[in-house]
C-alpha cells in the first residue's frame, strides 16, 4: 500500500491580500483558504509575507484565518526568533514553520520542539546544493554541512516535521527534483514536508516515491494544473 502524501494548499498573505491569485481572481485569503478546504485540502500552509520580508505582521488577522478553519494550518514567514515563533504559536495554528535563518542558533531551536513537539517544524530552503534565506541572499551553507547540523541538535528532540523548500524551482511549475527530497528523507528522522517545482500529478506520485509526507501546492493549483480533487484522487 502506497504511503499517505499530505497536501497542504499555500495561501501566501501580504497586507490582508493573498498574493498567488491569477487573471483577477478573489485574493480574500479567507475566500482562497475556504475554495482549497472546500476541495479537500487537508492542511492550509499559510505564509506570512509581510514578516518574511520584515514589513511587519499582523498576526491578530492571521489568527482570525487560523481560528475560520476547520483544518490544521502550517503558519510561516520570517519565524526566525524565539518570540516570532511564540507569537506565532498563539495564533492557534496547528504547526509553525521556523525559517531556515532559525539555525543560526539551533540550541534554542532544540529548545522550543522540546516544549512545543510537533507543533513546530523547522525550514530549509535550498537552491542548488546550498541552504538559503530567500529575500536576504544569506547563505547558511551547503545542505550537507547544513544537515549535519540538524542531525547534531535534533536527532535526539525531532521536530512535527522538515519543510523542504527547493527554491530555485518555487513558483515556477518546472517540476521537481525527487533525488533532493529522497536524500533529505533518508537523512532526517521526521517527516519531510516538499515545496517547489509541482507542476504536474506525476510530480505527486515521484514525491511520495521519494518518502516526503506532504506537498506544499501553490502556483500548480492557482494556475489549474491539476485541481486537488484530481490530485486526492490519483494518490489513492
Amino acid at each position: 500500500m502506497s504511503p499517505v502524501l499530505e497536501l497542504l494548499a499555500a495561501v501566501d498573505v501580504a497586507g490582508r491580500r493573498a498574493t498567488q491569485v491569477v487573471d483577477g481572481g478573489d485574493d480574500d485569503p479567507a475566500g482562497v483558504a475556504r475554495r482549497w478546504v472546500e476541495q479537500g485540502a487537508g492542511w492550509v500552509h499559510l505564509v506570512d509575507l509581510d514578516r518574511a520580508y520584515r514589513r511587519g505582521s499582523d498576526l491578530p488577522y492571521l489568527a482570525e484565518l487560523v481560528a475560520g478553519l476547520p483544518v490544521p494550518v502550517q503558519l510561516s514567514g520570517g519565524l526566525d526568533t524565539p518570540e516570532a515563533a511564540e507569537e506565532a504559536l498563539a495564533t492557534g495554528a496547528r504547526r509553525v514553520n521556523l525559517a531556515v535563518t532559525a539555525l543560526r542558533d539551533p540550541v534554542w531551536v532544540v529548545d522550543l520542539v522540546r516544549e512545543h513537539g510537533d507543533r513546530v517544524a523547522v525550514g530549509l530552503d535550498v537552491t542548488g546544493d546550498q541552504v538559503v534565506a530567500r529575500g536576504s541572499g544569506e547563505v547558511l551553507g551547503s545542505l550537507e554541512e547544513v544537515l549535519t547540523t540538524v542531525e547534531g541538535h535534533l536527532a535526539d528532540t525531532p521536530p512535527g516535521a522538515y519543510v523542504v523548500a527547493d527554491a530555485a524551482r518555487d513558483g515556477r511549475l518546472g517540476g521537481v527534483d525527487p533525488a533532493l527530497f529522497r536524500a533529505v528523507v533518508e537523512r532526517l528522522n521526521a517527516p519531510v514536508v516538499a515545496s517547489g517545482g509541482v507542476a504536474g500529478i506525476p510530480d505527486l506520485l515521484a514525491l511520495r516515491d521519494a518518502g516526503v509526507s506532504g506537498v506544499v501546492l501553490g502556483a500548480a493549483l492557482h494556475h489549474g494544473r491539476f485541481t486537488l480533487p484530481d490530485a486526492l484522487e490519483a494518490l489513492r
